[in-house]
């Protein structure tokens, strides 16, 4: 046999019709080799039954099973795409060529018996040794990390089916670069402001792993529930215009924008936070110079719902060359 080397390793990614039937990749996505974890989870069921001896476990029965997929790396203008419509389930996409401007909000329903659950993914892991595909998974966990002097970052983290061994895929990646924070513009309260200098977002909903009694180990559903945003910021410190936002309640919008390009092969991320709460605020004079730290909560609004009805504490725009139909 022979050792595998890790840097071979890719991801792929597909959206499932049916939740839970394994689907060829359709996309690939760059990751960092150290943010790559897929795990199957067995829920361990042991016979104790007492036979007159000094022992604690007579034998093991595999029980219920499930699967948790983390992954994560640069943030690239396209397939960072998928990740953000895993989580959030409403993707409006208009354009009818390259570049294509995809507004992605939470997905709400207000009809009786909708279905308010994003689309589910099939992620196919190629570790040079086999390839394994993880069904049904429904992305529960987006952070985004973004410091000056850096590239833009996420971590993403689901949970579905558990895996199984497919044939091997052929990769193939888009010529688009990972995106450098110093690109980026971030406007508070309508104003853009040039001394933020770090800052990150979390997006995160619940998520269960539900099972019947239907004779299959693998659950019934994978059910995520309510949508958390939340931040933080650091700013150097000229003034008390954030310590203010802070002690007076203001919730000011919040706007992250990087744009890069132009003509068909543009790209844009942007995040809106119409309704950013300060939540903690400290001073720091660990540097030279003095800089504030801020704690934010997206209260939830109805100018981010998107196209969808209801409320919603964040929405998303990508521009890239990815048409309609594709992340949702």
């Amino acid at each position: 046999m022979t050792v595998q080397n890790s840097v071979r390793s890719y991801l792929g990614i597909a959206k499932e019709a049916t939740k839970g039937t394994v689907v060829a990749p359709t996309a690939f996505i760059p990751i960092n080799i150290g943010k790559v974890k897929p795990v199957d989870v067995i829920d361990p069921l042991y016979d104790d039954g007492l036979r007159g001896s000094m022992v604690k476990n007579y034998n093991y029965i595999p029980g219920r099973v499930h699967s948790t997929f983390d992954f994560g790396g640069a943030v690239f203008a396209d397939t960072f795409g998928w990740a953000l419509g895993g989580i959030m389930g409403s993707v409006a996409t208009t354009g009818s060529s390259a570049p294509y401007t995809h507004v992605i909000s939470l997905k709400n329903a207000s009809a009786t018996g909708a279905d308010a659950q994003p689309t589910a993914f099939t992620l196919t892991d190629y570790y040079a040794a086999n390839v394994r595909s993880y069904p049904g998974q429904q992305i529960h966990d987006l952070s985004l990390n973004f410091s000056a002097d850096g590239l833009m970052e996420f971590d993403a983290k689901a949970t579905g089916w558990a895996s199984s061994t497919v044939s091997t895929p052929t990769p193939s990646f888009t010529s688009v670069l990972p995106t450098p924070v110093w690109q980026g513009t971030v406007s508070i309260a309508g104003v853009t402001v040039a001394y933020a200098v770090e800052g990150s977002l979390s997006m995160t909903r619940s998520v269960e792993p539900i099972y019947g009694i239907g004779a299959s180990q693998n659950p019934y559903q994978i059910f995520v529930g309510a949508l958390e945003t939340s931040g933080s910021f650091t700013f150097v410190m000229e003034s008390d215009t954030e310590l203010t936002r802070y002690l007076t309640n203001t919730q000011p919008a919040i706007v992250l924008d990087w744009s890069n390009g132009s003509g068909s092969t543009a790209t844009q991320i942007s995040a809106t936070m119409t309704k950013g709460a300060y939540t903690a605020a400290s001073i720091d004079r660990g540097k030279d110079h003095v800089e504030i730290k801020v704690e934010v909560n997206a209260m939830a609004n109805t100018t981010d719902a998107g196209s969808t009805s209801g409320y919603a504490p964040i929405k998303w725009t990508l521009k890239n060359a990815i048409a309609s139909g594709i992340y949702q």
